[in-house]
């Protein structure tokens, strides 16, 4: 689901810029208000579409596999601590199921999860907004003085605001309005644009988050008003008068935004519009160069639901680029090899029990972690006949380490259940993506600067409890700074805590081999080297996302030995 919104945000985002780009100048209005509607429509039943074309058309799913060298599956996420593994497509930003594969936290921190909930507050928020706007206008019609008009129904306010219309209501502060203000709301009553701005309300509950859909509105709004001047100018008034009409109504207060309000605040705009009657010319090519982003909007979220029979057979070649390493070619026999089939291969137990696997099996290299080494391997293989895996390829890698573990992992996989064309099994192309990360992606120089971390250390000494509080600020690649609080009781804890020194503050140099190991040498404030030029710098070392450094001096003055720093 949260792909979904996403997918429509971002064609709702592209469609936009494509609207931008090629025809926010144009005065042709009836083409830019369908555009705007169908952009948002389209946007909206995309993830629907996608998912229909490519259950009726797998062969197109078939060929956007292909550009990954076969059927893609859900990615591994292997961090330092353990394995993450991604839910099916749909679900896999939804949440994050965490499996550790050494000691970890019985919960970790599920960003996830709390995007979805904010994401259905401001659903929630939006939601009351709008059935609040509508109250306003039911509440309005109810209680105001009306009267029946040919092709619509007046409403009489009685209050100090501009004119307005809502489907076939039209909003005036009393009975003594100019006609042409009237022909201004008959126009948007008889261009049904309330419809717009309704349709436009409900995805903005959809979209909350999105700045885009905002702009659509407006925009919306804006050709109403335009429309609607054309139509009262077509009727042979005066364009001066009107347009003093305009000026006048401009400070009108608006009294909902679902409605179309006479007054809007683009007024110099619309005048422009209304002088403006030689059509812009080329709509009709720059509406077809619209249609590629259209097509591959629909093919970027064409997907199959793996069970739907394709109406003919695509064969996957599994050709070699420059980045492709061939790791090991076991082919059990010649035949075609399949990236769409009527009864796709499965792993025994099914899709939960495959993940299942690779969380028992599935080792971050100590060697690469030591490097600092991380990114995104993709491992191709074919389910053969007889459900073997075979002809594992690197298709692009990280090191030899990680390469190596990625194909180790699937080369001890068990037979699956084959794929099947025509009752027949086939060979399928698959290609299993996995991603190295360590935590916090710490075991870098560059990604120390701008950090900040806490720690605390507890000593022993002379009878004494000492607790030490500290934080660490790496400003740049180079410097930071330590401050310090201290704390002393007697070890029996009997005695109130006693604070030696607090807040303290230390300047101080570092270096970092970019593995796991580096010095902190701290400063006087003159600028001297701490402890004297005879005294060595703290030693640290980065495992498992945390700084743990030694102290020279507090060992000898307080007993502690290490303090572990938490990034924060």
């Amino acid at each position: 689901m949260a792909l979904n919104i996403i997918s429509i945000a971002i064609a709702i985002a592209l469609l936009w810029a494509a609207y931008r780009l090629l025809f926010i100048n144009s005065n042709r209005l009836i083409f830019n208000r369908a555009f705007l509607i169908i952009a948002l429509g389209f946007s909206l039943i995309l993830p629907a579409a996608g998912f229909y074309i490519g259950r009726s058309t797998p062969q197109i799913v078939s060929y956007r596999q292909s550009l990954f060298q076969g059927i893609m599956l859900d990615e591994v996420v292997i961090t330092a601590e353990g394995v993450a593994i991604s839910t099916p497509a749909d679900n896999m930003a939804d949440e994050n199921i965490a499996v550790a594969t050494t000691p970890a936290p019985a919960q970790k921190f599920n960003i996830w999860k709390y995007i979805w909930i904010i994401y259905i507050i401001g659903v929630c928020v939006m939601t009351a907004l709008f059935l609040v706007k509508f109250a306003r206008i039911a509440i309005m019609i109810i209680r105001s003085p009306k009267k029946k008009m040919p092709g619509y129904t007046a409403v009489f306010t009685g209050k100090e605001h501009g004119s307005y219309s809502f489907f076939n209501y039209a909003f005036f502060p009393d009975e003594n309005v100019s006609e042409e203000i009237v022909r201004h709301e008959m126009s948007h009553i008889a261009h049904h644009h309330s419809a717009d701005i309704l349709f436009v309300e409900l995805m903005m509950i959809i979209q909350w988050f999105n700045p885009i859909i905002y702009l659509y509105k407006r925009e919306l709004q804006s050709l109403h008003e335009y429309m609607a001047d054309r139509d009262v100018v077509a009727t042979g008034i005066d364009k001066q008068n009107y347009m003093m009409l305009i000026l006048q109504q401009c400070t009108a207060v608006d009294f909902s935004n679902m409605s179309n309000n006479f007054s809007f605040l683009l007024t110099k705009k619309r005048i422009k519009m209304i002088t403006q009657s030689k059509k812009t010319k080329g709509v009709v090519i720059k509406a077809l160069l619209t249609l590629p982003l259209f097509a591959l909007l629909l093919f970027a979220n064409c997907k199959s639901n793996g069970n739907d029979k394709p109406a003919e057979k695509k064969t996957v070649e599994t050709t070699e680029t420059v980045e492709t390493q061939a790791v090991e070619t076991v082919v059990n026999d010649d035949s075609e090899v399949y990236g769409a089939v009527e009864v796709f291969p499965e792993y025994p137990g099914g899709t939960t029990a495959m993940f299942e696997f690779i969380q028992k099996n599935l080792k971050y290299p100590e060697s690469a972690k030591e490097k600092g080494l991380e990114g995104r391997v993709f491992i191709g293989f074919v389910v053969e006949k007889d459900g073997s895996l075979s002809s594992f390829q690197v298709l692009r890698g990280v090191c030899d380490e990680i390469d190596a573990e990625a194909v180790r992992v699937l080369k001890m996989m068990p037979k699956w259940k084959p794929g099947m064309n025509n009752g027949e099994p086939v060979r399928v192309q698959y290609t299993m993506p996995f991603k190295f990360q360590l935590t916090g992606n710490e075991n870098t120089l560059t990604s120390l600067s701008g950090t900040h971390w806490m720690g605390s250390g507890t000593g022993y000494k002379d009878g004494s409890k000492f607790v030490m509080d500290m934080t660490m600020d790496f400003y740049n690649n180079n410097d930071g700074l330590f401050v310090m609080k201290l704390m002393a009781q007697d070890q029996d804890g009997k005695t109130t805590p006693q604070t030696v020194f607090e807040d303290v503050g230390l300047d101080f140099t570092y270096s970092y081999d970019g593995t796991s190991a580096g010095s902190i040498q701290p400063k006087n404030t003159d600028g001297s080297t701490l402890g004297g030029e005879d005294q060595q710098p703290y030693s640290f070392v980065m495992k498992d996302g945390k700084i743990i450094v030694s102290f020279y001096d507090f060992k000898e003055d307080i007993g502690i030995e290490t303090i572990t720093f938490v990034k924060k």
